[in-house]
């Protein structure tokens, strides 16, 4: 089974081939009592209960047979935290993620991305800018991996002079190497991570222009920090950052509603996604809704739970429409934020809403 990487994602929205198992399992050793290995088993038993109430017994035991076999849990990595498995009749595959995700099994006709929007719109890359005298390094993170983009070294080391001639050309050699890496920081909108002790650091903050850098950064020795440790630093200081983006999704989230141009009434955002009316629909990953939606009217209908291998969460329904018609979505990790709502949306406008006279309040700050 191969390993995906986010530009998979697509695929994976549009594969149809039923039936197709999302499997979502936690590695955080912070909140996980019982192996990796265990919970897998457990979630082929839950797996196949489902598949059972549709199909015939020998089509599901071949059905399940690569995943009883699966080795891709022995490849999992130190900073990994997660792990998910897609598996259908035409796509299979698992993806590992550093962030933490809760377990879950889905049988459906569509494969369950929510938990993976969150981790997409979250973990997007970033850069690193490693910083000392003799050497300025940058790096970028993508696909789980620190690649090196640029190595700029101090010119002073060509001509052998001593490490206090080095030292005291740090400010023009600094200055010099803004000037390229600027360059490149300016294509994208992605955090900017300084390395290096904090006297380089504050040198190299001031003749870098994007407004991207992070105030928390990594203090030691940049010449001898090991790719993960890198990684692993990074984790840390992007986990805030990522919850203030959320915040301020909200906060976009709020003016919509004082404006009354958001929804929050789950059939009304299913009409709204099927007429492509929605530009940003807000859900909560660990949040599900049982049921169907129908793709053609938008007209939903809602089950007590997950009784068969048809059932699918409606909210993870909506996300894959909204997507296909052009829409953002947002996945909140919990729903302190939203007081008690499932779903909102913001919306071009209601229209094509039959019933709309509603009180809507703010779900968000």
């Amino acid at each position: 089974m191969k390993e995906l990487m986010m530009q998979d994602l697509k695929a994976i929205t549009v594969a149809n081939s039923a039936p197709m198992i999302s499997i979502y399992l936690s590695r955080d050793p912070k909140l996980d009592i019982k192996p990796l290995s265990e919970k897998w088993k457990q979630s082929l038993v839950k797996a196949e209960g489902y598949l059972l109430k549709d199909y015939t017994r020998s089509f599901v035991h071949t059905f399940m047979e690569p995943l009883r076999h699966a080795t891709f849990i022995d490849s999992l990595e130190p900073l990994d935290k997660g792990l998910i498995v897609f598996h259908s009749p035409e796509q299979q595959g698992y993806m590992r993620v550093q962030t933490s995700i809760n377990d879950l099994v889905v049988v459906a006709d569509s494969f369950h991305i929510k938990p993976l929007l969150r981790i997409k719109n979250t973990e997007r890359g970033y850069f690193v800018i490693s910083i000392s005298p003799r050497l300025i390094t940058l790096f970028v993170e993508t696909n789980l991996h620190l690649y090196r983009l640029d190595a700029i070294r101090n010119p002073m080391l060509l001509n052998n002079v001593d490490e206090t001639k080095i030292k005291s050309s740090a400010k023009d050699f600094f200055s010099r190497s803004a000037l390229q890496i600027n360059k490149t920081l300016s294509q994208y909108k992605l955090p900017v991570i300084l390395a290096g002790t904090k006297e380089t650091i504050d040198q190299m903050k001031k003749f870098l222009q994007s407004s991207y850098v992070m105030d928390d950064v990594i203090i030691g020795n940049a010449e001898t920090m090991k790719n993960d440790e890198i990684r692993e630093r990074c984790l840390e200081i992007l986990e805030p950052y990522n919850r203030k983006l959320e915040l301020e999704a909200i906060y976009d989230l709020n003016v919509a509603v004082k404006r009354n141009q958001a929804i929050t009434y789950i059939e009304d955002i299913a009409v709204s996604a099927v007429f492509g009316k929605i530009v940003k629909l807000f859900v909560i990953e660990n949040k599900q809704l049982w049921g169907r939606i129908n793709h053609q009217t938008g007209e939903v209908f809602i089950s007590p739970k997950q009784i068969d291998s048809h059932d699918d969460d409606i909210l993870d329904d909506i996300c894959q429409i909204v997507l296909a018609k052009g829409g953002e979505v947002v996945v909140l990790r919990d729903g302190t934020t939203a007081k008690g709502y499932s779903a909102a949306a913001i919306v071009t406008d209601t229209s094509h809403l039959y019933d709309y006279n509603q009180d809507y309040q703010s779900p968000g700050l």
